[in-house]
């Protein structure tokens, strides 16, 4: 067990540490794994509360509240395997170590329970604060008693302790499907996840302009809607088994735990053949002799930049998601505007639509972290794009640009469509362009200068850095934080003077901006050591 412990406690800071040879690396791999486990908290926690409030409204009148459980457990079964898929695929089949570790004097079943283990443990951390906030919100809504009794939190421990074993064994073999697909179509394999990513938004956005009309068919016909879910019968049986079914439940945790075990010593006795035949595939290449066209220093960068963001489908997806949920609710807005007005009408004018709507684009800006991990995700090769003739001003410059070239149009997009959809007066709607302008540059350059101060160069792979390093979590809650000030200087601003209300923060953001391109120019020469 003792080796067992050892190999799973590799394979933890794998799924959510990132190594690093920096001074103070304990702090940083520290405030890295708290990161990722307040950003997955915080995922579930809003998923489940706000979902599960919705559906307890409707459901605990007519009694129905283990149709609450049955699309929690779904959704915490779908969210948790696409979260864990391509980390799987990296961590179990394509890690940097395992030639290492196979190497060692313990077996590949050991070594392929740790890294298993290691991912149950983030499925069981999104289980947990999607499944626990349910069933809180099921105690405190309920007409009918749930949730009163002691029993049925421990039951609801049973099925939150079990779902991840059924999740993490899909997500394994999902995984080693696509690495399998990965390792001998390279090219194919990219689109194919790229495909698979945004049919997988598609359904989010469909189920989040659908969710008024399912929840008044829930009402209408619960019985009925909890009949046609026999495709999802181990949900059913987690659901019954919540609610009081003792033996429906052990059918549900015997179904989790069974498929866990036989993926665990199945896989792992051919685990050494599977990841020796993986990297045999795709050490291989094929060159083809063929004409390679000129172009200047600049433009060589850009398509080195883009041939990376577009061709690493974690990085896209992770980065880029912030400004298609900019441009969909600039669309969605223009789209559905009459029913804004008459939402607003409602109202009375008692809400700040402009601030709002600003707090909203600033949001989503925050989320597309580009430059932050663009330096890190050089690696080892970092020093060849040193050793180019081109300054570094110039390829700072170009890979903040990078995010500019992809921010600043999605920006202006779902800026004209707000001010259309929310008829916004000229003043206000100038306001709102500049103040999401401002905040698009501040961002893209503190991106820049948190990716030098923070660099992950030896990170086993490229998930490692786009989703679990410091410098991206700090490109992304740091200015969330600057929206928060602004937010409070508006309130600030209100109560002193409406000029004001406007002023303070757009003075707010044009010092952010200024500060961020001022400290990435002087911090250049500090952070050139680190990197």
């Amino acid at each position: 067990m003792k080796k067992f412990f050892a190999l799973l406690k590799v394979s933890v800071k794998s799924m959510l540490l990132s190594s690093s040879n920096m001074g103070r690396k304990n702090r940083k791999k520290a405030a890295t794994g708290v990161g990722v486990v307040l950003l997955i908290a915080l995922l579930g926690l809003y998923m489940s509360g706000l979902y599960s409030s919705m559906l307890m409204s409707v459901l605990a009148p007519i009694h129905m509240e283990v149709l609450v459980f049955i699309f929690m457990g779904i959704g915490a079964l779908v969210g948790g395997m696409m979260f864990t898929v391509f980390a799987a695929k990296g961590v179990v089949f394509g890690g940097k170590d395992n030639d290492l570790l196979l190497s060692m004097p313990v077996s590949t079943t050991a070594l392929m329970a740790s890294r298993v283990t290691a991912i149950y443990l983030e499925n069981l951390l999104f289980s947990f604060f999607i499944l626990g906030p349910a069933g809180a919100v099921c105690a405190f809504m309920t007409e009918s008693g749930v949730g009163h009794s002691a029993l049925f939190w421990v039951r609801l421990l049973i099925a939150v302790l079990a779902l991840p074993l059924l999740d993490t064994a899909l997500s394994v073999l999902m995984g080693a499907l696509v690495a399998f697909v990965s390792a001998k179509l390279a090219k194919g394999s990219v689109i194919g996840q790229n495909i698979v990513m945004a049919l997988y938004l598609a359904a989010v956005f469909w189920f989040a302009f659908n969710l008024n009309g399912m929840i008044e068919g829930l009402a209408a016909n619960a019985a009925g809607v909890k009949e046609s879910l026999s495709w999802a019968a181990p949900m059913l049986w987690m659901a019954d088994g919540i609610m009081g079914d003792w033996g429906k439940l052990a059918l549900f945790a015997l179904c989790c735990a069974v498929p866990f075990a036989l993926m665990v010593f199945g896989l792992g006795k051919v685990y050494r053949k599977a990841v020796t035949a993986f990297a045999a595939r795709s050490a291989r290449n094929d060159y083809k002799l063929s004409a390679q066209s000129a172009s200047g220093q600049k433009k060589a960068l850009l398509r080195m930049e883009a041939r990376r963001f577009f061709g690493i489908p974690v990085y896209f997806w992770n980065s880029g998601l912030g400004l298609i949920m900019l441009v969909a609710m600039g669309a969605a807005a223009l789209v559905m505007r009459e029913e804004l007005r008459e939402l607003l009408g409602v109202l009375g004018g008692t809400l700040p639509v402009m601030p709002i709507a600003a707090l909203l684009m600033g949001f989503c800006l925050s989320m597309t972290v580009i430059a932050a991990p663009s330096i890190s995700l050089e690696g080892k090769y970092l020093w060849i794009l040193r050793e180019t003739p081109v300054g570094e001003r110039t390829l700072l410059g170009l890979k903040t640009g990078f995010e500019l070239m992809f921010s600043v149009p999605c920006t202006v997009i779902a800026g004209v469509c707000l001010t259309i959809a929310l008829e916004l007066s000229p003043l206000e709607g100038a306001v709102l362009l500049l103040a999401a302008l401002l905040f698009c540059v501040a961002h893209a350059a503190f991106g820049m200068f948190i990716g030098l101060a923070f660099p992950k160069l030896d990170a086993v792979n490229e998930t490692v850095v786009v989703k679990q390093s410091l410098a991206v979590m700090l490109g992304m809650f740091v200015p969330m934080a600057a929206l928060a000030l602004c937010a409070l200087l508006y309130w600030l601003g209100s109560l002193l003077a409406p000029v004001l209300a406007m002023i303070l923060p757009l003075a707010l953001l044009a010092a952010f901006t200024a500060a961020c391109g001022l400290v990435l120019k002087i911090g250049r020469a500090s952070c050139r050591e680190r990197v």
